[in-house]
């Protein structure tokens, strides 16, 4: 929390670009439930770390967290994750922040496969969910870098899978400088398959 609370001294708030890359009646009632989950995860993960704290910063970091949403039916309607790249780096290098904060380093995917991943989740359901007995449905989402480096021999392919419990872990481990290179390196150490579980 102390690279979050010294970034929050020049930032005027914290949380992930989520691109939607998914358009149809159904999406459309999916979706907004989908964004209140993943948020609910997040509150929910970066409390439950920080619950020792006797003051009252991690209510008032919590406060500065926002997503931003990323919708463009004409534009990001199945997108494929390389366009999703180009799209969020020329975001980024347009605003002048490239490699400055973690907001900027990497995006969250929403398309047809994590949406239906996430379809009949509730932050009401959530609230009785305990992460280490959540094993028997798995919910994860694409979690994508910008400007990674890759060459010819890695099996990075510059994104990865991500737990909904997991995604302020991943906010914190990018926020200290890793790569997401090196913590996808760490996958296969975690009971899910291909995804990444903090």
């Amino acid at each position: 929390m102390n690279d979050l609370r010294n970034s929050l001294c020049t930032y005027p708030d914290w949380g992930y670009v989520i691109y939607r890359t998914t358009y149809s009646a159904e999406s459309d009632t999916l979706f907004p439930d989908a964004i209140r989950y993943i948020e609910a995860c997040i509150k929910q993960a970066f409390f439950q770390e920080n619950k020792e704290d006797p003051t009252n910063e991690p209510n008032e970091i919590w406060a500065k967290h926002w997503s931003t949403i990323v919708q463009d039916p004409a534009q990001l309607n199945g997108a494929s994750l390389e366009a999703i790249r180009a799209h969020f780096e020329a975001w980024v290098n347009a605003q002048g922040m490239r490699d400055d904060w973690t907001k900027w380093r990497m995006c969250m995917i929403i398309d047809e496969e994590s949406l239906q991943m996430l379809k009949g989740t509730s932050v009401e359901a959530l609230e009785n969910e305990r992460p280490e007995n959540s094993d028997d449905e798995l919910r994860c989402v694409k979690v994508l870098e910008a400007f990674p480096y890759t060459d010819q021999y890695d099996k990075f392919p510059g994104w990865m899978r991500c737990w909904t419990y997991a995604l302020w872990d991943l906010w914190a481990m990018m926020g200290d400088g890793d790569e997401m290179r090196q913590l996808f390196d760490c996958i296969d150490d975690f009971p899910f398959e291909g995804v990444y579980c903090g």
